[in-house]
């Protein structure tokens, strides 16, 4: 995953995960403040077979009044179980991959200032909506393919007014410039839910739950 923009004057970084799962948990806190970021997986050739391996190295970007090299460890150490992450991360320059172990939240870790927390805090608070969310779909999935299974040929299709869960999508904020995040979402079988013919997505957009 990349996201490019101009980063000429704003601090680089890397850092290496234990797994895939890592980087996007620490994506989403630095999220307020990324420029760039890039993700590269190492690859072994065993018996002929090439194998993706599973540490990841991440190099990115923030802005330049972002969190400090200190206080993304402090924010890295405050994720459970992503402390290769945080005992590696260096400026780009500095960076060796090599683990300098610590205890979490210990030197040279920072406290992060007030405003950087408040941020990280908020775009945890809206990473928990997303999974939130995405657990609903991923447990409605479970009971369509658990009965299916069950059934064998018996199974049919079962459509009730129970909403499905939908997925968030950003909507801007005009007064505040924010943006804000909106559950999108229509019950099963809706003959309204592509209405004028719109696309599956303006659809759900008219249909937004505030």
């Amino acid at each position: 995953m990349s996201v490019q923009f101009s980063t000429s004057h704003n601090p680089t970084f890397k850092f290496r995960a234990e797994c895939f799962a890592d980087t996007q948990a620490i994506r989403a806190v630095f999220l307020p403040w990324i420029m760039e970021w890039k993700e590269t997986r190492s690859n072994i050739d065993l018996d002929g077979v090439i194998h993706a391996m599973p540490d990841v190295d991440v190099e990115f970007s923030v802005v330049s009044d972002g969190p400090t090299l200190g206080e993304m460890r402090w924010l890295i150490d405050g994720i459970s179980n992503c402390h290769v992450a945080a005992e590696t991360i260096e400026t780009s320059e500095n960076y060796t991959g090599e683990r300098n172990s610590r205890q979490a939240f210990a030197a040279p870790a920072s406290r992060p200032r007030d405003e950087i927390l408040r941020q990280a805090l908020g775009t945890v608070k809206t990473r928990r909506q997303v999974l939130n969310l995405e657990l609903e779909r991923t447990l409605q999935t479970h009971r369509t393919y658990d009965t299916a299974s069950r059934l064998g040929n018996k199974w049919q299709p079962f459509h009730s007014d129970e909403s499905n869960p939908g997925w968030l999508v950003p909507v801007p904020h005009e007064p505040t410039g924010m943006t804000a995040l909106r559950r999108i979402s229509a019950p099963i079988g809706c003959k309204n839910w592509q209405k004028l013919g719109q696309q599956l997505v303006s659809a759900r957009i008219s249909t937004i739950e505030a």
